[in-house]
């Protein structure tokens, strides 16, 4: 059954490249509030086309959610898969090769923003329950599909969308947005995200700029700040929040073997990062260890008095950084804010106004879940290599929904592959991967629907 699915998806992959150069040509930017509404009728009519019952759920303050089911006549076992419709900003747009909402086909690759992130995922989705329904005249199993339109600024009104709809979204496995080939074209599936909490700290203090002369007499909000990130973390980089590492989730032992068993081509990342070392010169396991479980506080950027070309004595009257702290299981981002708030009271530095701009809590699937085994075999099948189990991605998202609230294990398997430039100029989508990857999510539907 399955080889005739991956014939059709054959046969018909030129056509499913075109719907997916035009939904990159309809831009969504989230960050700028850019074309969701007209993206999320597009993915609509998208999911009306192949098969699925189709419709959009509006969301209050928000773009609306695009949901679509098509039940099956022989299962009774539900999957869900989440996407997002909506992207990065483009900028910069002097570094494309084309302007980045043309979606060029060159050298076997879709070039536009999106391709990778996540709309070369929603296509290939659509492409295979399309494959099962055209094939056979039905799906293997119950398909629910949730596309949301603002994953790329944090999500901010997904999580009462589940609440409110726990029984629409109930399933047995889900798929989350992503997931492919790493940088030796290898299948990796990934059991879960890092949780994130993105903060902005603002300094004040002249209510205008001053000549710098007043540097004598006058206090620099910019060297407050400046005093104040550097409490926040050690050159080991412990984070020195006190309680910021109580109750984080310890890895379990299968969960530490994969990921000793799990490649990681430092080199080849290195190279392609432009750097001669990891931080701490961390190697191999603890590296991976670092990369997967370690909490982070990165500074994100700093914005103060004057940064243009030639010199200007000023004494800024206020100055802004935005911090974002990657979390890990079990780490509650509500506590975080309020252990870091206590934290600069005590230090002296209260008067510093911490505003959150996003949060999520991390999420993590088990290793022993049956989707995790059942997509290693389909793996093994559709590329001829072993699978690479990846206990979590080190970026963010809210699969901590899927997982926890509704209790749902989650993975995540695609179409994506290394250095697709997601996030950055010249973002790509090869079309070999996005063939072979939605192989691999036919196959795997197929294999869970059968799993007994």
């Amino acid at each position: 059954m399955i080889s005739q699915v991956f014939e059709y998806i054959d046969a018909n992959l030129n056509r499913f490249l075109e719907k997916l150069q035009a939904l990159c040509r309809q831009p969504s930017i989230s960050a700028q509030g850019v074309g969701l509404e007209e993206t999320a009728k597009l993915v609509r009519d998208f999911m009306e086309e192949v098969g699925l019952e189709a419709r959009l759920i509006p969301i209050e303050g928000g773009p609306p959610i695009v949901y679509g089911e098509v039940r099956s006549k022989s299962s009774g076992k539900t999957l869900l898969l989440y996407n997002h419709y909506d992207v990065q900003p483009p900028e910069p747009l002097e570094e494309w090769r084309y302007p980045p909402f043309d979606a060029v086909i060159e050298d076997g690759r879709i070039i536009a923003r999106g391709a990778s992130d996540n709309k070369g995922n929603i296509v290939s989705r659509l492409m295979v329950i399309e494959a099962f329904l055209r094939t056979f005249g039905d799906v293997p199993c119950n398909i629910k599909f949730v596309v949301e339109g603002e994953e790329e600024i944090g999500s901010p009104h997904f999580h009462r969308f589940v609440e409110e709809h726990k029984g629409l979204l109930h399933a047995d496995a889900a798929f989350w947005e992503f997931g492919g080939l790493d940088e030796k074209d290898r299948p990796v599936i990934t059991l879960g995200l890092k949780g994130i909490l993105y903060v902005e700290l603002t300094a004040r203090g002249a209510k205008v700029d001053l000549h710098s002369a007043n540097a004598a007499i006058v206090e620099s909000p910019v060297w407050r700040l400046v005093w104040a990130l550097g409490t926040l973390k050690d050159p080991n980089e412990n984070i020195l929040v006190a309680g910021w590492y109580d109750g984080v989730r310890d890895f379990t032992p299968e969960e530490l073997e994969a990921i000793r068993r799990m490649p990681f081509e430092e080199e080849a990342i290195k190279r392609e990062y432009g750097i001669s070392r990891f931080i701490q010169n961390l190697t191999g396991f603890e590296l991976k260890r670092a990369l997967i479980g370690r909490p982070t506080c990165n500074i994100a950027g700093i914005v103060s008095g004057y940064t243009g070309a030639g010199a200007k004595t000023v004494l800024p009257s206020y100055a802004k950084a935005k911090l974002d702290f990657r979390l890990v299981p079990d780490q509650d981002p509500e506590r975080l804010v309020r252990l870091l708030k206590a934290h600069l009271e005590k230090l002296g530095f209260g008067d510093i106004q911490v505003k959150v701009l996003s949060s999520m809590r991390a999420a993590r699937t088990p290793i022993t879940a049956e989707i995790v085994q059942v997509a290693r075999e389909a793996a093994q099948e559709v590329f001829q290599r072993e699978a690479i189990i990846n206990v979590s991605s080190a970026g963010s998202g809210p699969m901590y929904f899927f997982t926890d609230l509704l209790k749902i294990p989650t993975i995540c398997i695609g179409c994506n592959h290394a250095f697709s430039n997601a996030h950055a100029p010249n973002e790509n989508l090869r079309i070999d991967v996005f063939r072979d990857g939605s192989k691999w999510i036919a196959n795997t539907i197929y294999k869970f629907a059968r799993k007994t």
